[in-house]
């Protein structure tokens, strides 16, 4: 039987084979929208349910999902966060909901396990750190952390609490500071995350976790952040910090209060101070410029991906790249990596090996990075002709110059590349 409650839907899941296991299916499910987040109404129908699943005995363990294609959680009400500087209080209710949501999910005392397929960030990865296991979908769209710094805030659901205390202070200052979101392979490596799942095998690898936890109960697999921990919070806290202030120039606050409220924490047991100084840092910061600004940038990035225009024409099969320096090189691997043939083209051959030993890099990079696999990046790069001599052009779609920034150089290129194409071929 289903259920529904705002964004949130669940149902019981029953096994034939162990009929006194119920498990109870917790399904994200933002309508309207192919995204879940984590607004006022989401807290308040997941407060709701966990007090239900507190007060039913017959409950065994819960699973959380997503019904998103691409989105397991991407995170807070960023809209809201915006808005903070000008409704204090609504802000501070809403840091108070959501930590106070998470450690009643990290109280419960059942297994809690965060099945994660798709963009598991922000406020959704800090709700998969209060449960007892996460295990994640290895596809391309399952990034996995916390990148608030990279918003101008701090992750203050209990991220910056929680996590030092699942993969070590070091990691986690890496992490958070930096705002990495790595995928699924990166993550279990990490110790971000317990397992790894393809998506239609979720539940199982959920349910197996389920059953070992049952049979042999384990606490939190978290690291005892004791004595020793804080003087080596002390010790690496110098060059921490100069790392940052070089990284940052003293302009972005986040990353510094972050750190702070990650050192500060090390050998606390107790989490409700470390959860204090996330709330006060978050406020705090909402009202600067910065963050301010970097969340309006964000929002505008997110609202343009929405504005969807049909061009008419062709679609581009064929490309070719004049210049192979740094801009050219890289306007080639992009082009290639999205399936496009790619001449390109330089009249010095010094300088189409050396853009061809670029792309090789970024290619590189990017299998380490696991953007691409090894044969992904192998066609890309096939698919790439560097030629330092004059080639034929009519069968390209899109010729983009990318040579030196010199007007009467690109005139004359322009006019040049004009005799050499088709007549519908885009010159960029």
């Amino acid at each position: 039987m289903e259920t529904v409650a705002s964004t949130i839907r669940t149902r019981r899941i029953h096994e034939p084979d162990v009929p006194e296991l119920t498990v109870l299916e917790v399904i994200f499910d933002r309508p309207d929208s192919s995204a879940n987040t984590l607004d006022f109404a989401t807290l308040q129908a997941l407060e709701e349910q966990l007090k239900a699943i507190e007060g039913d005995v017959s409950i065994r363990a819960v699973i959380f999902s997503s019904a998103k294609k691409t989105i397991f959680i991407a995170g807070a009400d960023l809209q809201l966060l915006a808005q903070g500087p000008s409704d204090k209080e609504m802000l501070e209710e809403y840091l108070n909901l959501g930590q106070r949501v998470f450690n009643r999910l990290a109280a419960l005392n059942i297994p809690t396990v965060a099945t994660i397929h798709g963009a598991c960030l922000g406020g959704g990865y800090e709700l998969a750190l209060a449960c007892r296991y996460r295990i994640a979908t290895p596809d391309k769209v399952t990034r996995i952390g916390l990148p608030e710094t990279r918003l101008g805030i701090v992750p203050a659901w209990g991220g910056c609490t929680r996590l030092p205390r699942l993969v070590g202070i070091p990691r986690a200052l890496d992490l958070i500071l930096n705002g990495k979101t790595p995928t699924a392979r990166q993550a279990i490596r990490y110790g971000m995350i317990d397992e790894i799942a393809p998506r239609e095998w979720l539940q199982k690898a959920a349910l197996k976790a389920i059953h070992a936890h049952l049979a042999d109960p384990k606490g939190p697999r978290n690291v005892a952040l004791n004595f020793f921990h804080k003087a080596v919070a002390l010790g690496i806290q110098h060059k921490v910090r100069a790392d940052l202030m070089r990284k940052t120039r003293g302009h972005y606050p986040a990353p510094l209060k972050a750190m702070e409220i990650i050192l500060e924490g090390a050998g606390e047991s107790d989490l409700s101070a470390s959860l204090a100084r996330e709330r006060a840092a978050i406020t705090e910061l909402v009202q600067l410029p910065q963050a301010r600004n970097l969340l309006h940038v964000f929002m505008l990035q997110e609202a343009a991906k929405k504005q969807t225009r049909v061009y008419p024409g062709p679609a581009v099969r064929q490309a070719a790249v004049i210049g192979a320096g740094v801009m050219g090189s890289g306007i080639a691997q992009w082009l290639s990596s999205k399936g496009i043939q790619v001449i390109l083209r330089d009249i010095d051959r010094e300088k189409v090996a050396a853009g061809m030993g670029r792309i090789g890099k970024l290619y590189r990079e990017g299998v380490r990075r696991h953007t691409f696999t090894e044969r992904e990046a192998r066609d890309g790069i096939d698919r790439i002709v560097p030629a330092s001599d004059e080639v034929p052009l009519e069968h390209a779609d899109l010729v983009i110059e990318a040579a030196v920034e010199k007007l009467e150089v690109k005139r004359s290129l322009f006019a040049q590349l004009e005799d050499r194409v088709r007549p519908n071929t885009i010159l960029a």
